[in-house]
């Protein structure tokens, strides 16, 4: 059985097993399965390694797990620039975010184009710090506008 999940705290809310799980039947994917744990903040690092140990190829990361798994993966660039990881592949303990990509990749697929544009991002959560990174990367514009000063280094 392949393995593969998804942490956060609390995760119970998630639909991620149901669509991971149909997409994997529809391909033919008998041998995978998706689970969702929930993971209290102060065990994240003994968490990691128990997924690990216990055979789970790898897992999305959500809140407020994004920021805390940084020091216990081998990091890549995206995910050092944005300083959260969404995706862990425990085969090489590597770990990255995509949430940039998907984010970028949207808005080309809509023919948006964020060069030269002033873009107005609302809130200031692990999302947004991978669409500021990616609208940056871009060439906009950022004005970033938030209820509370939490996160004044995005």
């Amino acid at each position: 059985m392949n393995k593969v999940g998804a942490i956060g705290w609390p995760i119970e809310h998630s639909l991620s097993p149901v669509m991971h799980n149909a997409a994997f039947q529809a391909l033919g994917m008998h041998d995978w399965f998706y689970d969702k744990i929930a993971i209290p903040p102060d065990i994240v690092k003994l968490s990691l390694r128990e997924l690990r140990d216990h055979d789970y190829i790898g897992i999305n990361v959500t809140v407020p797990h994004k920021q805390a798994v940084m020091p216990y993966v081998k990091a890549d660039a995206v995910a050092k620039a944005i300083g959260a990881v969404n995706t862990i592949d425990f085969r090489d303990n590597t770990g990255t975010n995509t949430d940039c990509a998907g984010f970028m990749d949207d808005l080309a697929a809509n023919g948006i184009k964020a060069a030269g544009e002033t873009v107005v991002v609302l809130g200031a959560g692990g999302a947004a710090r991978a669409a500021v990174y990616g609208l940056a990367q871009a060439g906009a514009r950022i004005l970033i506008v938030n209820r509370t000063m939490r996160a004044p280094n995005i």
